[in-house]
């Protein structure tokens, strides 16, 4: 009685103090996106989370299980995944292990590890195919809940737990072990287990409105239970609970967020998160994207997951807040300015100031139903506010004068202004330059128009630096105007016909240039750095630099803001090699659908406390620069599909290519679950690719007709944040080759070729060995003719001439008839020694020098003329034909220069050089004048016959005489060895 005492009071503490405790309240901290079904998120429902040791979060929906890298949702279903009887996932687990656990409404349990599913159901012994709840125990367990009781996965099998042991049978629909050891059941019963046994909760009212849905303990040791009636916390007896006011719908999910908050998710009111003695609620459409709530994690990046009816939100903890403006329309916002006293001046439909957090309008007088697109305050105090078509105002207190173009103004628009150094006014429009100065105490304009030297008439920025010069970037280039006129420089012809949309001079006074499309350029001491998104930059649109007092420059663009230290970059300007680090802010993480507004000036100021605020289509967004150790480890990179000629491959390693491939496409992706604006990737083909190819963000990399050959594709991550640490993907690329092009095919080619050769060789062969046997014969048949005509005729001769010598009586034989007997012994010996050497032409002859010398010597008794015969150099043999060729060229020299020259001597000569030999015939004879000899003709074929000896084999006979000078016969035989 005591206890119910105690539980009323404290009820009725609740209920006093819940109107200030429950309260709806912005997400602040928190950038947020939203996935919404079906064209965002491709399931409707997101009721399960989990993440595996790879990165990838795992969500299970009413029509699948969803794998998401940060970018691409990748389905598992019935359809795909043999394994998944349900596609209705209702819980997910990841074990220690790294493999997911996943329980179907109705399909039973799954396992997955390493790319394989394995399913069990009430054949395989679980009790009910409706799994609602899984938790892995220290010792390896799997504790399994269900509709149809509670078991135990171990060894192998499945063991009940309800049903015995004082626990009564169970739905199963949360488990929960807290600090002190005890196990939580809860679904049709709430159940504690300890060593003291099982003790059981009964909740006031009907059963039906008492069904636990989920349990968790705070970090505080607090124990919650959610219920289909509410949210009910243990009290600090442990043996009962009392309600928390204000949350009536069923609280479907509790979850203990890494801050100590308990966030709570309802079916009809939202969500909610407790902290401390401070519940907010969060609900459709303005935070939430449902106000049913399934299901909230919270993943190794810290990012937050809600899981809702109708989509999935994800909550990011960030240094950006977004101010609403009320009453104000998406392009009505234009302008943010800080102002002297470290109020911000905020330009829309209407004129909003806020000073330490706190928003208001201003009414000067003549602004009312103007838009204001900029303004600025000069040294004398005075606001000046540039317009969208009511020209510029000058607020000087209460007092508000109006210039436009019936005072000279160029046009209403305004798009910047500046104050020279002598205090005098510039404003830029839509259609030129004004000069607004005060004479004889009234304001007057002198406009500056492309006539008078400005490049282009469509101005966007304006800065009056420290040296007295103006600046003004247009949409066709920069114009400086200095001393009264405009003037150009390396700044003026560098940004010719560039659109120059922001102009920021530094505390070292050097200059900063912002393009729409062409990056980054810096000016100092007369040279022009340039900077794009090939160095590191976020965006080569730039819509406003900024400069705090920590040396970051924030540079905003259409996609976010980039926050950069300029050390780096002077660095970077020194070094074009050097890669940028850089934090960015995307649109994406502020808030949906949000857009940074540029184009006019100021697009955004810096606050005396170095905060930037810059104006979105959302309102000015607030940021500060992150913590140093915020910044995220490069993420994995997994290979996400291969494309031949428009063909999915399998993601085998290495990859093979058939032969032909004319279009191979690689797609990649990170595993990042916040945003991935800042990665940027770049990527290399070994042996193909010459070197790394530009950062980009494409996922894509692309290669037409690859030769054939092994290549590893390699491909690198990295944050422009920390350009410096990268993750890496390799794989290994086999093009294969036609078979025509393969080693075997050609080596089989080269053996092909090799043997037709051989062929053909030996058939030549065979021809050569026929033609030599065909020569031989007919050789050894010329022979046997000469042998028995010639030699046999001139033998019988020799014979009449030698009876006829020795009938004739002694002493009176005729020496004619000797002479005759003896020169046809010689032709007949000679006769017999061509005989021979045609039938042994394949044989060496005799040495040369002696047979040479025989004949000097037989010729010089002959004729009783001195013939001298001399040998030079190391004498070497030589095939008969030269041998016999050589011999007959010299016997037929030596006898016509002793019948025809009349020579009182005759030289013969054997020269034996290294490679080669000469032969050489003088004679101190009459000559003779050859030019005569070969015009007469005739039968004189001596001359003739010797060259055509000495060419045959293969040598070169020289001839040198005239009348009356003798004669000099060379014959020349070069490379006989």
């Amino acid at each position: 009685m005591r206890v119910c005492h105690r539980n009323l009071l404290l009820f009725c503490l609740w209920a006093i103090l819940a109107p200030c405790l429950v309260r709806a309240d912005s997400l602040t901290g928190y950038t947020r996106r939203i996935w919404l079904a079906p064209n965002e998120f491709p399931e409707q429902a997101a009721q399960a989370f989990a993440q595996t040791p790879d990165g990838y979060l795992w969500i299970g929906t009413m029509e699948g299980l969803l794998r998401f890298d940060g970018a691409h949702f990748t389905l598992f279903d019935n359809q795909n995944t043999a394994a998944l009887h349900e596609n209705n996932i209702f819980c997910l687990m990841t074990a220690r292990d790294g493999s997911l656990w996943i329980g179907t409404e109705g399909g039973g349990l799954l396992h997955y590890e390493r790319g394989h599913f394995h399913s069990w159901t009430t054949r395989e012994g679980l009790s009910n195919d409706f799994v609602r709840v899984l938790r892995e125990e220290a010792d390896g367990s799997i504790l399994v809940g269900t509709d149809n009781g509670l078991l135990r996965w171990r060894g192998g099998r499945f063991e009940r737990m309800d049903g015995a042991n004082g626990i009564p049978q169970l739905a199963v629909h949360a488990i929960y072990r807290d600090h002190a050891g005890s196990l939580w059941v809860g679904g049709s019963r709430l159940v504690r287990i300890n060593a003291q046994g099982a003790h059981e909760f009964v909740f006031p009212g009907e059963a039906s409105q008492n069904r636990v849905k989920s349990i968790v303990e705070t970090r505080d040791g607090t124990l919650w239970v959610g219920t289909v009636s509410g949210l009910r916390r243990l009290n600090r007896d442990q043996q009962s609970f009392s309600p928390l006011p204000g949350i009536t719908a069923t609280v479907r999910i509790l979850y203990p967020g890494s801050d100590g908050a308990l966030w709570i998710g309802t079916i009809g009111q939202g969500a909610f998160r407790l902290s401390g003695n401070k519940l907010e609620q969060f609900t459709a459409p303005l935070e939430m994207p449902s106000n049913t709530i399934l299901n909230f994690f919270e993943d190794a990046e810290h990012n937050l997951w809600i899981g809702a009816q109708t989509g999935l939100l994800r909550l990011t903890r960030s240094r950006v807040a977004i101010v609403a403006l009320p009453h104000a329309n998406d392009s009505d916002f234009g302008t943010v300015y800080a102002d002297h006293d470290g109020a911000f001046w905020i330009g829309s439909t209407q004129l909003f100031h806020m000073r330490e957090g706190q928003l208001g309008t201003e009414n000067f007088p003549g602004l009312h139903g103007v838009h204001v697109r900029n303004l600025f305050r000069d040294r004398d105090g005075v606001l000046w506010a540039g317009t969208d078509g009511a020209g510029v105002l000058r607020i000087d207190g209460k007092s508000v004068t109006r210039l436009s173009m019936r005072d000279g103004l160029t046009n209403n628009f305004v798009r910047a202004m500046a104050q020279d150094r002598d205090g005098t006014m510039w404003v830029a429009t839509d259609e030129g330059l004004n000069h607004i100065v005060r004479r004889n105490g009234a304001l007057h304009i002198d406009p500056f128009m492309m006539r008078d030297g400005l490049v282009y008439f469509s101005t966007r920025s304006l800065l009056a630096d420290r040296d007295g010069s103006l600046w003004i970037g247009t949409d066709r280039g920069l114009s400086h105007f200095r001393d009264g006129r405009f003037v150009d420089d390396v700044a003026t012809m560098t940004l010719a016909q560039k659109k120059i949309w922001a102009i920021h001079q530094d505390e070292r006074g050097t200059l900063w240039f912002g393009t729409r499309n062409n990056g980054l350029f810096r000016l100092e001491a007369n040279h022009m750095a340039h900077f794009t998104t090939d160095d590191g930059l976020a965006s080569n649109a730039i819509y406003q630099i900024l400069e705090d007092h920590a040396d970051h420059l924030w540079l905003s663009g259409p996609s976010g803001i980039s926050l950069l230290k300029r050390s780096d970059l002077d660095r970077a300007a020194q070094s074009p090699q050097r890669r940028l680090a850089l934090s960015f802010f995307s649109t994406a993480e502020m808030a949906p659908n949000t857009e940074i507004y540029g184009g006019t000036q100021p697009s955004g100021s810096i606050s005396p406390r170095g905060e930037a605020w810059f104006p979105t289509s959302r309102g000015p967004v607030h940021l500060y620069p992150p913590s140093p150790n915020s910044q995220l480890p490069p993420p994995p990179l997994y290979l996400e599909s291969v494309l031949r000629d428009g063909r999915a491959l399998e993601l085998d390693k290495p990859l093979a290519l058939t032969p032909g491939t004319g279009r191979l496409e690689l797609s990649f992706a990170p595993i990042r679950l916040r945003s991935q604006d800042g990665l940027r990737f770049r990527y290399q083909l070994e042996g193909l690719d010459q070197g790394w190819s530009l950062p980009t963000t494409n996922h894509t990399a692309e290669y037409t007709n690859l030769p054939a050959g092994h290549y590893r594709f390699r491909v690198q991550v990295f944050d422009t944040g920390s350009p410096e640490a990268l993750s890496e993907l390799s794989v290994e690329i086999v093009q294969r080759p036609f078979f025509y092009r393969t080693w075997w095919f050609l080596s089989l080619c080269a053996l092909f070729v090799l043997l037709v050769v051989l062929a053909a060789y030996r058939y030549r062969v065979r021809q050569i060995r026929v033609r030599f046997e065909a020569v031989i014969e007919e050789r050894s048949r010329l022979a046997r003719e000469m042998h028995d005509t010639v030699i046999q005729g001139c033998t019988g001769v020799s014979a009449l001439l030698e009876a006829a010598s020795m009938s004739a009586p002694e002493g009176s034989a005729s020496p004619l008839t000797e002479f005759a007997r003896q020169q046809l012994r010689s032709t007949i010996n000679e006769a017999r020694e061509a005989i021979w050497n045609l039938r042994n032409s394949g044989e060496e002859a005799a040495e040369l020098g002696n047979k040479l010398r025989a004949m000097a010597e037989h010729v010089a008794e002959e004729f009783k003329l001195p013939i001298e015969f001399n040998i030079e150099g190391e004498a070497f043999s030589l095939e008969a034909p030269v041998a016999h060729d050589l011999l007959m060229v010299s016997r037929e020299a030596v006898y016509n220069a002793v019948l025809h020259g009349k020579p009182t001597q005759v030289s013969l000569k054997l020269i034996y050089a290294e490679r080669s030999l000469s032969l050489e015939i003088i004679d101190n004879g009459t000559g003779f004048d050859p030019a005569a000899v070969a015009k007469r003709g005739g039968n004189h074929f001596g001359l003739k016959g010797m060259r055509e000896r000495i060419a045959r084999s293969g040598g070169k006979l020289e001839l040198v005489t005239s009348p009356g000078e003798g004669t000099r016969i060379t014959a020349s035989m070069p490379d006989l060895r």
